[in-house]
């Protein structure tokens, strides 16, 4: 999605609180301050730092099946 949205608008975006988009805000998801009341975040920044957050389990379990399917 393109464009900035103010936290309501990514807190629906991302299925979260208002509490939470604030949380992942202190945890460094890049954002504009315009004022004291007015945060501004990119879409696109949501989605790249949300992908850091990729379960390992799937990787995991595509080497498994790999070595496995090697083994036979």
């Amino acid at each position: 999605m393109d464009g900035w949205g103010r936290i309501k608008q990514i807190a629906e975006y991302m299925s979260l609180s208002e509490r939470a988009v604030r949380a992942l805000l202190k945890q460094g998801l890049p954002h504009s301050r315009l004022n004291r009341k007015c945060i501004l975040i990119k879409y696109s920044d949501v989605d790249e730092f949300i992908s850091g957050f990729k379960s390992e389990e799937n990787k995991v379990d595509n080497i498994v099946n790999k070595i496995c399917n090697e083994m036979v």
